[in-house]
C-alpha cells in the first residue's frame, strides 16, 4: 500500500526544479506534491501519513486497550479490526485506472488500513502469553513457562512469515503471466492485484479464528462503576502510577519506545528507497518480499534453535537481535557520504532483505516474550495495550523526524544517524534490566489486588 500511494503521488506530483511532471523512470529525482498550503517531497508525505496513522492508533489503544481484559471485548475488537483490515486492503483496486489525481483517496485507504492492521497486531499478541502459560506441559508438568513462551511466540511469528511466503510466492508466479503484450508483473495493475490477494488471504486465514474460538472464552466482568469509554484511560493512568512498583517493566517500556520506533522507521525508510530504486516496480518488490519471507522463516527457526542449544535467556537473545538490527542504521549512514554504498543500490536491497529476514524478523517474537516475562499475570491485555500505546506513541516520532530531515536536506539518508541513536539508547537500557527482580515486582503488584 505505501508503494501504491508513492506511485499515485508521483503521477500527480511535480519536479520543483523544472516545474514539470515527475519522471516515474527516474524516481530518485526530486518529486513534490501539494500538502496543505505548501508542497513537500513525496518521501516526506509518506512518512507524515504513517505518523498520522500511528497517532490515531495511540488514541484508540489508550481508550480501548485495557477493555479487552473484560468480557468478550477482545473478540469484538479483534473481529472489527480484522474486517476493516480486509476491507481497506482490497479497496485500492477502485483506483486501478486513476491518473494520480485521487492519490489522497489512497492516502485515506492507507491510514485506515494501518490503523486496523496495528489493532490486529496488538490484540492478537495479547493472546499468546495466555496460551503459552496454559499449555498442558506448563500447567500439568510444571515445565518452565519462559521456554514455552519463546516457543509459542516464535512459532506464531514463523507462521506469519509462512503467510508472507505464500502470498509473495503466488504474486511472484502470476507476475510472469502475459498481459497486454508484456508481463503482468510489469503492468501498473499488478500493484492493485497484490492488495486484493493479501486481503483475500487474510479473510481465509483470520476469520476462522472467530468461528472456532470457544464461546465461553472471556475475561471477567467490567468492574462495578466502570465505563467502557473511560476504563482504558483510568487503567493506563493506574499503570503509570505503579511505575515504581514495576520499575524494570517501565525501563523496558522506554527501551521498547526507542527500538520499536527504530525498527518501524527502518522499514518505512527502506520501503521508500526501494520504491525509488525500482521505479515503483511491484514485481521487483514482490521478489524482495519473497526473499524476505524465506529468510524470515529461517531466521525465526534459527534463533529458536540457537537460544535452545546455548540455553540463552530471553534478554540475551533480544540484545543480540537488537544489535544486529541496529547495524542496518549504521549501514544506511554510509549513504550520506557515498553514492554507491549505504543502501543506495539494488544489490544492497537484496542484501538488506536477506539480513532483515535472518536478523530483524525475530525481534518481534523476542520482544513479545520479554514483555510476557515482565508483566503481571492477569493483566496481559492492559499491558500489551499499554505497550501498543507506547509503540504507536513512538512510531510517529521517527517518521516525523525523518520526514522533516528529508524535507530540509532533500536526502532521506541523512535521517539514518537518528535511527542509529535510537538503537544505542535502547540497547543500553535493556542491559540494565534485571528480569528475575522484575518477576518478583510483578508478583508483589498482583498481591495488592487480592
Amino acid at each position: 500500500m505505501p508503494l501504491l500511494l508513492q506511485y499515485l503521488a508521483y503521477r500527480n506530483g511535480f519536479n520543483p526544479q523544472t516545474s514539470g511532471p515527475c519522471d516515474l523512470k527516474e524516481a530518485l529525482q526530486p518529486c513534490h506534491v501539494h500538502w496543505m498550503s505548501t508542497h513537500i517531497p513525496v518521501s516526506s508525505m509518506l512518512l507524515y501519513v504513517q505518523a498520522i496513522a500511528f497517532s490515531i492508533q495511540l488514541v484508540l489503544f489508550t481508550s480501548f486497550g485495557s477493555l479487552a481484559d473484560y468480557g468478550y471485548w477482545n473478540r469484538y475488537i479483534l473481529m472489527v479490526a480484522t474486517v476493516f483490515n480486509i476491507l481497506f486492503q482490497a479497496l485500492p483496486i477502485v483506483l486501478v485506472n486513476d491518473d494520480g489525481l485521487h492519490w489522497k483517496v489512497m492516502m485515506g485507504f492507507m491510514i485506515l488500513g494501518l490503523i486496523s492492521y496495528g489493532t490486529c497486531l496488538v490484540f492478537y499478541a495479547a493472546v499468546f502469553p495466555i496460551l503459552s502459560d496454559n499449555l498442558p506441559v506448563v500447567r500439568e508438568r510444571g515445565e518452565e513457562a519462559e521456554k514455552w513462551r519463546n516457543h509459542v511466540s516464535t512459532v506464531s511469528t514463523t507462521h506469519s512469515n509462512i503467510g508472507f511466503l505464500v502470498t509473495s510466492g503466488v504474486l511472484s508466479a502470476v507476475s510472469f503471466l502475459p498481459w497486454g503484450g508484456d508481463l503482468l508483473g510489469n503492468a501498473p495493475i499488478y500493484n492493485f492485484i497484490g492488495t486484493v490477494v493479501c486481503a483475500g488471504y487474510l479473510a481465509i486465514t483470520a476469520l476462522p479464528y472467530f468461528l472456532l474460538m470457544p464461546k465461553n472464552r472471556r475475561g471477567p466482568d467490567l468492574p462495578s462503576g466502570a465505563h467502557y469509554l473511560t476504563i482504558g484511560w483510568k487503567s493506563i493512568l493506574e499503570a503509570f502510577r505503579e511505575a515504581r512498583k514495576l520499575r524494570y517493566l517501565f525501563m523496558y517500556m522506554i527501551s521498547y519506545f526507542m527500538f520499536s520506533d527504530g525498527v518501524s522507521t527502518i522499514s518505512q525508510m527502506v520501503g521508500i528507497i526501494q520504491g525509488q530504486l525500482t521505479s515503483f516496480s511491484a514485481k521487483q518488490n514482490v521478489f524482495f518480499g519473497l526473499v524476505n519471507a524465506i529468510t524470515s522463516i529461517l531466521g525465526c527457526l534459527l534463533f529458536l534453535w540457537f537460544t535452545s542449544y546455548f540455553k540463552l535467556k530471553t534478554k540475551t537473545s533480544l540484545l543480540i537481535i537488537m544489535t544486529l538490527t541496529g547495524l542496518v542504521a549504521l549501514w544506511g549512514c554510509f549513504g550520506i557520504f557515498f553514492d554507491r554504498f549505504g543502501l543506495k543500490t539494488l544489490a544492497e536491497m537484496w542484501a538488506f532483505n536477506v539480513w532483515a529476514g535472518l536478523f530483524i524478523a525475530p525481534i518481534w517474537a523476542w520482544q513479545q516474550t520479554m514483555l510476557a516475562e515482565l508483566i503481571p499475570k492477569g493483566k496481559e491485555n492492559l499491558f500489551f495495550g499499554l505497550f501498543g500505546v507506547v509503540n504507536k506513541a513512538s512510531s510517529w516520532i521517527g517518521p516525523v523526524v525523518i520526514g522533516a530531515i528529508t524535507e530540509t536536506t532533500l536526502s532521506i539518508w541523512k535521517g539514518w544517524p537518528f535511527v542509529l541513536g535510537l538503537f544505542i539508547v535502547a540497547i543500553t537500557i535493556v542491559l540494565w534490566i534485571d528480569v528475575e527482580e522484575a518477576k518478583r515486582d510483578a508478583e508483589e503488584y498482583m498481591k495488592s489486588f487480592d
